[in-house]
């Protein structure tokens, strides 16, 4: 019987490319449920998915599940929450999935330059990820290192991708500068309209690539007739170096 190590090494193959790099295939298995319609609750006759009691396959559905978080603005994968330690204790939000590596197990975000999660990073670079889909129930926490790229070519790529509504807030006020009245915090002549390429070159230089080198995941499923909880982890930093366990939901 093969190993862990090679049967998770097994799942690469179904890799496909999303936007800047690959992503498993998403729910290529049959479900008890698609993705469009899960279902709401875990019912007492409910049967087990296929990866409930195995790990190899639990880690692969993992990776669908962040994959779909990409492809499916509707996913509740799409928007996790990151988090980071700041001056005054753990500081954490929510941002928007922009792309997955499973080879490289790394998550993709954009970010503000002049944002406060900047200086946190530059002190302590290690982060937690934790998605939640609801309807599943499956949490899943991700903790790695973060790194910020930008004036580059892989943050002028992502610029230049990105729709001009999601590139509209770096041409606002400085994020989480105080303000004397409500407000968007955007010019007024871009109150409430998509801007024009041409308006928004001049905030390319507010704008960041942020990225998490995953080097622990942990699963969690509750299901009404047996939880299951998971550990992975990477040693070394090397995708071949996969440690499998069990753990007490």
């Amino acid at each position: 019987m093969r190993n862990f190590t090679q049967r998770a090494l097994d799942f690469v193959d179904l890799l496909v490319l999303w936007p800047f790099g690959p992503f498993v295939e998403p729910f290529t298995q049959p479900m008890s449920s698609t993705p469009e319609s899960p279902t709401t609750a875990s019912r007492s006759d409910e049967p087990f998915p296929d990866h409930h009691n195995d790990l190899v396959a639990t880690l692969k559905f993992a990776w669908q599940m962040v994959g779909r978080g990409v492809q499916d603005r509707r996913s509740a994968f799409h928007t996790p929450v990151l988090a980071t330690q700041g001056i005054d204790g753990p500081q954490a939000r929510v941002l928007v999935l922009r792309a997955a590596d499973v080879a490289l197990r790394s998550l993709t975000f954009h970010t503000d330059m002049r944002s406060a999660k900047l200086p946190e990073l530059a002190s302590d670079n290690r982060v937690a990820v934790t998605f939640y889909d609801a309807a599943r129930k499956v949490q899943l926490r991700l903790n790695g290192v973060a790194s910020v790229q930008a004036n580059n070519t892989l943050s002028h790529q992502r610029w230049a991708a990105a729709r001009p509504s999601s590139l509209r807030c770096f041409l606002g006020a400085r994020p989480g500068e105080l303000s004397p009245v409500p407000t968007s915090g955007l010019p007024a002549q871009l109150e409430g309209r998509e801007p024009e390429l041409h308006e928004l070159a001049v905030a390319e230089p507010n704008f960041a690539v942020l990225q998490v080198a995953v080097q622990r995941m942990e699963w969690l499923h509750l299901h009404t007739r047996g939880q299951r909880r998971a550990l992975f982890t990477w040693a070394g930093g090397e995708p071949g170096h996969c440690t499998m366990q069990w753990l007490n939901p």
